[in-house]
């Protein structure tokens, strides 16, 4: 493999203060050697996974994905051999993971947890924020992406994220929305072999007739914001709608969120967009999972009796876990899709943690 000989660039650090300790950050790309088949109709539904030879191409190339890494002041970091690897959702960037706002403290994941001593990898997905961008939309599908994030946790179980520490031993993927699916997909394909030793996948369930977002939410890139990506092939695509991602009370959260959330959308792209289907798979993974969803998330529970029972919830979404060492559903009162971006956020926050703490076990 590639991997093993590529080798970290880091471009800045920076120290944020938290509640109980400061947090070092640093901004850094890792190159990741993605070498997969994709359908070549980039709509495909299921992604190439029931597709023939005949209808697949290769992808073979080495991308470069942006990540923010932060860790715990080294002194009180009682799990330095664990990391959380957070996965962003469709339209986003790392940034969902620590939105710069005014009220930085309360929606801040990442410091959030490394106050409870937990080291993150916030990353970019392919072909979105300060990752690499091909220049063909249709290389960005849900093989490709899925593979450079388990790549991303291969290599930091081998290689040091940073000078004078050790490669992880646990790692830990955390998933909003389609970032959870793409969690998903990847232990489709990798099964008992995946490099994650745990996965919580927010925003998301499994998905079925209906329950795909409108497609007239989105829109060319281009189209949308033609200064930012007027040069971009028409494949990225984005959404000028986002109110859809809170709950529908516009009590529940901070207008200045939502003018943030405007401001700093990103793109996604067709075939991710297309390919949600694959979440409806069945997957031979045997590491403990937990999905975690609002009560109020416009996308899969708001106005349906879907979440109610939590009992039943689980037992159908469970379905799909066959293998998995332990398999839980968490209905976060109040909260909206974006768990992270409304006032309810304090309480998923502590359901990750206690969610992370649970799966690493002793480390």
């Amino acid at each position: 493999m590639l991997l093993s000989a590529l080798s970290v660039v880091f471009l800045l650090s920076r120290v944020f203060a938290s509640s109980a300790a400061s947090c070092r950050c640093s901004s850094l790309t890792i190159p990741v050697h993605v070498n997969v088949f994709v359908p070549k109709d980039p709509t495909d539904v299921f992604a190439g996974l029931k597709s023939n030879a005949s209808s697949l191409r290769r992808v073979d190339n080495i991308y470069d994905i942006y990540g923010v890494f932060c860790q715990p002041d080294p002194a009180s970091n009682q799990n330095a051999n664990v990391l959380q690897l957070l996965v962003h959702g469709f339209t986003y960037t790392s940034q969902y993971w620590s939105p710069p706002v005014e009220e930085f403290r309360n929606y801040s994941y990442m410091a959030f947890s490394c106050d409870r001593g937990l080291s993150s990898l916030a990353v970019d997905w392919l072909g979105v924020g300060l990752s690499t961008r091909p220049l063909n939309a249709s290389d960005v599908q849900y093989p490709t992406v899925s593979d450079a994030l388990s790549q991303v946790a291969r290599h930091l179980k081998t290689v040091s994220i940073l000078p004078g520490l050790e490669p992880f031993r646990k790692i830990i993927g955390v998933g909003h929305s389609a970032g959870s699916g793409l969690l998903n997909f990847g232990v489709i394909v990798d099964g008992a072999q995946s490099p994650f030793d745990g996965l919580i996948l927010t925003g998301s369930l499994m998905v079925g007739p209906g329950d795909e977002p409108p497609p007239q939410l989105f829109l060319s890139a281009r189209d949308d914001t033609p200064l930012r990506w007027g040069a971009i092939d028409p494949g990225y695509i984005t959404t000028d709608q986002r109110a859809l991602f809170y709950p529908s009370d516009p009590t529940a959260f901070s207008p200045r969120m939502l003018i943030f959330d405007n401001l700093v959308k990103d793109t996604g792209t067709m075939s991710i967009f297309s390919q949600t289907a694959t979440t409806s798979l069945m997957t031979e993974y045997t590491g403990p999972v937990a999905r975690i969803v609002g009560s109020e998330d416009q996308l899969f529970c708001a106005g349906t009796d879907r979440c109610v029972d939590v009992v039943s919830l689980t037992a159908a979404e469970r379905v799909l876990w066959p293998a998995a060492k332990s398999f839980d559903v968490v209905v976060a009162q109040g909260s909206g899709h974006d768990l992270n971006l409304d006032f309810f956020a304090d309480g998923p926050f502590h359901t990750f943690v206690r969610f992370v703490t649970q799966f690493i076990g002793p480390v």
